[in-house]
């Protein structure tokens, strides 16, 4: 259900008052990487967990739902404390060294041997991705060593025209490890730390 001004507005308060008290890390575990999401109710976010962890060969708890629809409005600089919608997407983490480092590999192999792919668009986006530490498998070639990337991307196009988790995109990022998903999630944090400092100016 919609959120109330009053709920979202509360939301918002809550977490600009942890923003003030708490450690960056603190805030992104206790607002984006635990507990239960605002707009998947308990019995779905699991299903969704599930779902995804069995398909890739993972344990349930590397999958988690970050992004507006886990905190019920947006931080991106943008779109700062907008509310979610129940529309907006569902945005995946997923955390696996194992996973991350396999495409890591097949890229830099690929890369090596074809000079044409390493000046290409797709090459520079998944240069820029790796820096900011996760990789999207939906961006790389249609190519045989690339078979896992095809996978991921028939995976969730299929769970999005299922519509189970309503009629929301789903996007997933893979992390290597917890400590890259919240240096990713601290830039947001501390944007939005300079805003509540400009604020309260």
């Amino acid at each position: 259900m919609p959120a109330t001004t009053e709920q979202h507005e509360d939301r918002v308060k809550r977490f600009c008052a942890d923003l003030e008290s708490l450690k960056p890390n603190d805030v992104i575990r206790k607002h984006i990487t635990t507990g239960m999401p605002v707009y998947l109710d308990e019995e779905r976010y699991f299903q969704l967990r599930s779902r995804i962890a069995d398909e890739f060969g993972l344990y349930p708890s590397e999958v988690v739902l970050v992004g507006s629809c886990r905190m019920g409005f947006s931080i991106a600089p943008k779109k700062r404390y907008r509310e979610a919608r129940q529309n907006s997407d569902l945005d995946v983490a997923i955390v696996s060294t194992d996973r991350f480092d396999n495409y890591w590999d097949g890229v830099f192999a690929y890369a090596a041997n074809d000079a044409a792919w390493k000046q290409s668009k797709a090459y520079k986006q998944f240069v820029r991705m790796l820096f900011n530490g996760w990789i999207d498998p939906r961006g790389l070639p249609n190519v045989p060593r690339f078979e896992r990337a095809t996978r991921w991307t028939s995976f969730f196009d299929a769970l999005m025209q299922s519509r189970q988790f309503g009629s929301r995109r789903i996007s997933a990022r893979l992390y290597r490890t917890w400590m890259r998903l919240e240096a990713y999630q601290e830039q947001s944090i501390r944007q939005c730390l300079v805003h509540l400092g400009d604020d309260n100016a």
